[in-house]
């Protein structure tokens, strides 16, 4: 049985058991003395114990087996994968197998890492059982049957959107704030609760839980806002009606800030769906085939959840085969290509480049829609809506030919713009096209380089 660390594989094995009515006994990881077992005398203990319960009506449950099949410490030759060595002989390779496949009293082999056992040993348990992350509505249940009690609302469900946030780290986290967070406010428990799980998913590599969620859009957001090369609000009618019959899978490419990403949270509440995104990054491993197996995850994880699945930056893994250094660039492809075909919901990438993609990859995609600089009326009108968002009054005419002049504006330079009021408060309409004459500053070729609406 494997997944990821603090999911309750072993709560699953005493749960199992206890449904059968049988008996359940753990391989012990310290001795009488609280010291730790090595691996081998973990082993024998395990070997002992089919004898003795072999009459009984009894399961053995043998937790983290990481300490039997990749350990192999100074003189106590311990790992499995130490029985793989070039000396097999020494490290009874034949005896373990054996063992394996004869033992009479059912064994749960638990572990957080299967990627590190031999393929020889995967082979002789009957059963190997993933266990995924739970869907959205599971983990909703997990975070109000934890936290319910300790935080708002709010938090709960960003606590819950996480899908990288096991339960046990949640647990973990709740008895601290219920043991010394007695004089804290509701506001200083949601706080001090999210502090405490994003220590820990940072020490792990994870992406931290935000209070607020960082998904979702803007008051200013209005598809028409956008300039696509199609009529964005027909491909969302278009896609509610087509995603009842089979997967959809968009291609959405162009300059950086041309809202990509937002269009794809936009499609994500028309259809009524949740929205699941990774980026390349999130998705990248150091190890061999991590990468391929986090890719399945997502996918499944998306599948389970019933969400619109958006992978930020993918040309980050789907970079053409035919300028591959190492092997494990193309089976990363592969293997994203197979996801992507097999999965029956609404898939979305976004590129900054898209001649870097694999060609395989974008004759898969049922659109490519390329987002460009915004038109000048576009630009006009998202000016007004920013500016009556900040309170900032009705732009003057006479700004329309100010804002024409500034080259290649895309919604993210306003809402660039619409951060920094919060920091440097703007003053007036005038202030605003300043402040968005500045962020143009910072692009290729500076201010009134090329002309707006074209890329």
């Amino acid at each position: 049985m494997t997944a990821s660390p603090g999911t309750g594989k072993t709560e699953l094995c005493r749960t199992l058991a206890a449904a059968l009515d049988c008996e359940l006994l753990e391989v012990s990881t310290a001795d009488e003395d609280g010291d730790p077992i090595g691996g081998e005398q973990r082993l024998r203990a395990w070997r002992a114990a089919q004898r003795f319960l072999a009459q009984r009506r009894a399961l053995i449950l043998f937790d983290e087996i990481e300490d039997v099949f990749t350990s192999q410490t100074e003189g106590d030759v311990t790992g499995l994968f130490a029985l793989h060595s070039p000396n097999p002989g020494k490290h009874r390779k034949g005896w373990i197998h054996r063992a394996l496949e004869t033992n009479p009293v059912p064994t749960f082999w638990v572990t957080n890492a299967v990627e590190e056992m031999d393929a020889a040993l995967i082979r002789r348990f009957d059963l190997v059982l993933e266990l995924p992350v739970p869907p959205r509505q599971v983990r909703d249940s997990i975070a109000r049957a934890s936290v319910g009690a300790l935080v708002g609302a709010e938090t709960l469900a960003a606590l819950a959107a996480s899908a990288v946030l096991a339960p046990a780290v949640l647990t973990r986290a709740a008895d601290v704030v219920r043991q010394v967070g007695a004089g804290l406010d509701p506001a200083q428990r949601d706080a001090a609760l999210l502090a405490l799980v994003n220590h820990t998913l940072r020490a792990q590599g994870h992406t931290a839980v935000m209070a607020c969620d960082p998904q979702r859009l803007p008051c200013t957001y209005d598809p028409r806002l956008v300039h696509a090369d199609v009529d964005l609000q027909a491909i969302a009618r278009g896609i509610a009606h087509a995603s009842n019959t089979g997967g959809v899978r968009l291609c959405l490419y162009g300059l950086p800030g041309t809202g990509k990403s937002a269009y794809a949270r936009w499609l994500a509440e028309q259809l009524g769906l949740p929205l699941q995104l990774w980026r390349a990054s999130d998705l990248l491993a150091k190890w061999l085939g991590a990468s391929e197996r986090l890719v399945a995850r997502a996918f499944r994880q998306a599948q389970a959840d019933g969400a619109v699945l958006l992978i930020d930056e993918l040309d980050g893994l789907l970079q053409d085969r035919r300028g591959a250094a190492q092997a494990w660039e193309v089976t990363l492809v592969n293997e994203l290509l197979t996801q992507m075909e097999s999965f029956p919901g609404v898939f979305i990438a976004t590129t900054n480049r898209l001649e870097g993609l694999d060609p395989a990859a974008l004759r898969r995609f049922d659109l490519k829609l390329q987002f460009r600089a915004l038109r000048p009326e576009q630009a006009w009108a998202l000016l007004g809506s920013h500016c009556a968002a900040l309170g900032l009054g009705v732009p003057e005419e006479g700004l329309r030919q100010d804002l024409r002049a500034l080259a290649s504006l895309t919604p993210g330079d306003f809402a660039t713009v619409a951060r920094r009021h919060r920091l440097q408060p703007l003053r007036s309409a005038q202030d605003f096209v300043i402040a968005l004459r500045t962020e143009c500053g910072f692009k290729p070729g500076g201010v009134g380089a090329g002309t707006m609406g074209f890329v």
